[in-house]
């Protein structure tokens, strides 16, 4: 058996090329859920894959056009996803429903609504 010996440099380089694709990979950021999204003139139709979270450690959050889909401190999995929508949301008409491990939602558009008053002429 032959050993070659390793130049200094050469060795420091492949040593901190390793050590930058380990974290890499350690510190790589969460794979995003798969989804579908849908939308017509009233609402917004999203579906995420969340396997193994129970509906209890889920958080939804919608502030305007944002929403927000978190699991709790408490779930077994974590998944975050963040969507910014084209028009506000009705939270208040608003649904969510988690079944087979599939987190629908149903996000109803807040429509323009004129706030223009009409004058009378005299």
């Amino acid at each position: 058996m032959f050993f070659t010996p390793i130049p200094p440099v050469t060795y420091r380089h492949n040593a901190r090329m390793g050590l930058e694709r380990f974290l890499k990979e350690v510190a790589r950021p969460l794979q995003s859920p798969a989804t579908e999204f849908e939308q017509d003139e009233q609402q917004y139709k999203l579906r995420m894959d969340v396997p193994g979270v129970s509906r209890e450690n889920l958080a939804v959050q919608i502030e305007e056009q944002m929403v927000q889909i978190n699991t709790t401190s408490e779930a077994s999995r974590v998944y975050k996803a963040q969507f910014e929508l084209p028009m506000p949301i009705d939270a208040a008409a608003s649904s969510a429903k988690l079944e087979n491990g599939v987190l629908s939602l149903v996000l109803i558009k807040k429509l323009p609504q004129s706030k223009a008053q009409a004058l009378v002429v005299q």
